[in-house]
């Protein structure tokens, strides 16, 4: 299976994290491309089974670098699906439900009800169970895919 990972980071957890579930995913022997949104453009995207995208929350959404970008997505592969992850200081967040939205006109299918993430402190560390959630959000993935 093939899954590409998009993401945004402004202190380095949320690439900390999707560094982590790349690992994960390619020591599970599927492919695995990562990009940050910063380095990509939306049309650029290589095709993929699945389609993993994680933000930052920033006063409530993702972070604007990551909207941008899933407002001018192109998939053009019929059955995509994705998985979303946030990073966040509070667990009201309700960015997940934001990026699906941006994320409908797309056509693809979400596949999980995402991942939240919980930064400690404004610019971390990461909570002490990430690692484990990352694994269970890739079994869960792999699974569906």
């Amino acid at each position: 299976m093939k899954v590409c990972i998009a993401y945004e980071s402004k202190y380095g957890n949320g690439q900390k994290c999707v560094e982590h579930l790349k690992d994960i995913i390619s020591n599970k022997g599927h492919a695995v491309d990562l990009f940050s949104v910063r380095d990509v453009k939306p049309n650029e995207l290589l095709q993929a089974d699945i389609y993993v995208f994680s933000a930052p929350t920033q006063i409530g959404s993702p972070a604007r670098k990551m909207k941008k970008f899933l407002k001018k997505i192109n998939i053009t592969q019929e059955g995509s699906k994705y998985a979303l992850i946030t990073t966040h200081s509070s667990d009201t967040t309700e960015v997940l439900k934001k990026m699906e939205k941006l994320l409908q006109p797309t056509g693809m299918t979400k596949i999980t009800d995402g991942l939240k993430i919980k930064v400690t402190g404004m610019k971390g560390p990461l909570e002490d169970s990430y690692e484990e959630k990352l694994e269970a959000f890739a079994n869960d993935i792999l699974g569906s895919g």
